[in-house]
Order: C-alpha cells, then structure tokens, then sequence
C-alpha cells in the first residue's frame, strides 16, 4: 500500500523544478546577451550616406526665402475713371515700344474736357472785359486829373493878379485870401486825382493778375485732362512680354487701377525675405546665395532693404551676378543663403543628417570594413558644409546620415551588399 509524501518534500520537489524551468529559459538570454559583445552589428555601406572631409572656405550663412521676378517689370496703371473699351494683345504676347495694348472709354471725359474749355474761354473773356473796364476808369481819371492841373494854373494867376491889385490899391486882402483857399483846395484835389490814378492801377494790376492765375490754372487742367485722354490707350514703352492683363471689357475702371504689366523676361531678380530676428545680418552689398535647386546656385547680393518690418519679417532686393540665366522663371520660390562671414582654408564635411548642430558629438569614421566612432568638434556651418575643428583630419571619409541608434557602440562592422 502506498503512503503520502510529506508536504515537505512535496514543496521541494516543486521549487526544485521551478528553478530547473527557469535555468532552461534564461539559457538563450543569456547567450544572446552573451553574442553582442563576441559578434559586433554590421550595417550595409548601401544604406549610408558618406563623404570625405576636405580643406576648403567655409561660408556661414543664415537661412531665407526669396521669389525670382523680372528684373524691369512696367506696370501700367489707368489715367481715368472709365471702361475697358478694347484689348489689343493678351497675356504671353510679346511687344515691342510703340504697340497698343488696350484702350480705354473716352466719351464721357471728352465732355468734361469740352466743359473745362468753355470754361477757360469764359474766363478770358472776363480778363479782357475787365481790361477795358480798368483802362477806361484809368483814362477818365487821368482826364480829370489833366482839367484840375488846368484849374489849378488858373488860380495861381488869378491869385497872383489879386496879390497885384492889392498892393496898388485896386484890390481887397479878402479876395486875396480867398484866392489862396481856391487854389489850396484845387491842388488837393489835384493830389487827390492822381494818387486815384496810382491806386486805379494797382487795382487793375492786381485784378489782371488774379485772373490771370485762374486761367493759368484752367489751362493746366485743361492740359492735363487733354494728357489723359492722349494716354487713355495703353502703349508699350519698351520690348518685354505681356505677364498679366485686365481683359475684361465693359468692366469699370478708377483712375490708378492696373491695367498691364509689361517684363522684361530677359533678366531677372530676387526679393528675399528673413525673420527679423536677423536684421543684424542684413547690410548693403551683402553677398548671398540663391539655390534654384538641388545643383544650381546663383551668387548675389544685397542691394536695397526694406525699412519697414512686416508679419515679423524684412524684405530685401537681390541683385544676380546670372541675371539670364535659363532655369530662372517669374514667381519661382528659391532658397536663399545670406552670407555672414568667410573662413578660409579650414577642415570642411558636406552637412548631412549626422549634425545635430552641437558643438560636439560623435561620429562614424570609415576605416576598411570598420565604421569606428569618434568625437568631433564643430565650428560654424552653412547649408551645405560643417566646420570640423578636431576628430578628424583632411580626406577622413565619414558617414553623414543619421546614426543616432548607433551612437552607444564604439565600431560597426560595414557589409558592401
């Protein structure tokens, strides 16, 4: 008959076999564990990006944005208030000094101008009716001026021959006296006639003059207007192509609304725009790079900034040494690198993802069949190059991907396929 084991021997047996079960599954943990520091992890040169560390100019820039636009761009705007009355080229069309491109309804300022015409004629009329006027007032008081001087000689005889008569006898001291009040009164009046002649004068000088300015002043309205009218149908100045146009006709136009914009396609600019946070960066004839794409830069520089700053950013002109070049096109979206400074023949890699933007940090050096990591320091950088200032030395090929998940190991193993 078969007894019980005692429940301790049964507890023993139990851990017994727990730890037998965990021995036999720790085993290939271990093992693996075990195999990353024996066999090293590998990585396939194909799905590396590389280059070699070169000797070279390092020019540190900061980052904008900037549109190409035509270098000579005319825009033509609407002398009047009017219409679209006919369109003559369209957009594309290319023209050359002297050809019409729209024009513009007149009727209406035409009867304006006939109205300001009349007008002017009206007030010459005024001009020399008041001429008259002033120059008969004139006449008439230079004619009463002639009879009292007439007057005047008179009575100076007469007082004389009362001064005579009184001193022979034949006269009285009160007509004498009477005599010298006439001809007092006679020469005040005189005096009075003629400084009425200097102001009647005057008056009409001012007059003319005043009228005159009126006239002046319709005539130039007049002129202006007639300018205007000359002008209502566009013309092109100068060869270019048509970029854009307003076509539609009938459509109510206000005096300085656009109507063309006539390019010159042969030459080109750019207007760059940088966060204002990097005003300080920004000076006259700067030097700038202008990357149309992935293989094509275009040098320039800055020749006018904007004073003003808006939505947080200052605009600014660039003048290209490639003015012509084929691959440029208007409204076309580039990158633009503003140089800040220039280091000359320092240690350079082509900037990748491996740059964190640190001072230092490391990175995978080829060596054979070894990707080793080592610690480099940085110094400036530009869009394309990273200054190297120790860790690695002139033709060092190194990789410049992102090799962040494998920075904890010391070297890698580089498999060709």
């Amino acid at each position: 008959m078969d007894r019980e084991l005692p429940d301790r021997v049964i507890q023993k047996k139990k851990l017994t076999r727990i730890i037998q079960i965990a021995l036999f599954c720790s085993i290939p943990v271990i093992i693996i564990f075990s195999l990353r520091f024996v066999i090293k992890p590998s990585i396939k040169k194909s799905g590396i990006r590389t280059a070699v560390v070169e000797t070279g100019n390092l020019e540190s820039s900061v980052t904008a944005s900037g549109i190409v636009v035509p270098e000579f761009e005319e825009i033509k705007t609407s002398p009047i208030q009017s219409g679209i009355k006919a369109i003559y080229r369209n957009t594309g069309d290319e023209v050359v000094n002297g050809d019409s491109v729209l024009s513009l309804d007149t009727r209406l300022i035409l009867y304006e101008l006939e109205k300001l015409r009349d007008e002017l004629n009206i007030k010459k009329d005024n001009i020399r009716q008041l001429q008259l006027q002033e120059e008969k007032n004139i006449s008439d008081l230079r004619t009463q001026y002639d009879i009292k001087r007439l007057q005047v000689q008179n009575m100076a005889s007469e007082l004389e021959t009362e001064k005579y008569l009184n001193t022979i006898g034949g006269g009285t001291r009160e007509n004498t006296e009477k005599a010298e009040l006439n001809l007092k009164i006679s020469r005040l009046e005189l005096e009075q006639i003629s400084q009425s002649i200097q102001y009647q004068e005057k008056t009409m000088r001012t007059n003319l003059s005043s009228l005159g300015y009126e006239i002046n002043i319709q005539q130039k309205n007049v002129n202006e207007l007639q300018y205007k009218i000359n002008h209502s149908t566009i013309i092109a100045d100068k060869k270019g192509i048509i970029t854009w146009i307003n076509n539609q006709i009938g459509k109510n136009i206000n005096q300085g609304d656009e109507l063309v914009k006539i390019s010159d396609l042969q030459s080109y600019r750019v207007i760059g725009s940088i966060s204002d946070i990097h005003a300080s960066n920004l000076g006259l004839g700067q030097k700038v790079i202008v990357r149309l794409n992935e293989n094509t830069d275009l040098r320039g520089e800055i020749v006018n900034i904007s004073p003003s700053v808006s939505d947080n950013n200052i605009k600014f002109n660039i003048s290209l040494e490639s003015k012509t070049s084929p691959l440029l096109r208007p409204n076309l979206k580039v990158d633009v690198q503003v140089i800040t400074s220039l280091k000359e023949k320092v240690l350079l890699v082509k900037n990748g993802a491996f740059y964190k933007g640190g001072i230092k940090q490391p990175v995978f050096v080829i060596r054979g069949n070894k990707l080793i990591n080592k610690q480099v320091s940085f110094g400036d950088h530009s869009v394309d190059f990273v200054e190297i200032v120790s860790g690695l030395k002139d033709k060092d090929e190194v990789v410049i991907s992102d090799m962040s998940d494998y920075e904890k190991h010391n070297s890698l193993r580089l498999k060709e396929k």
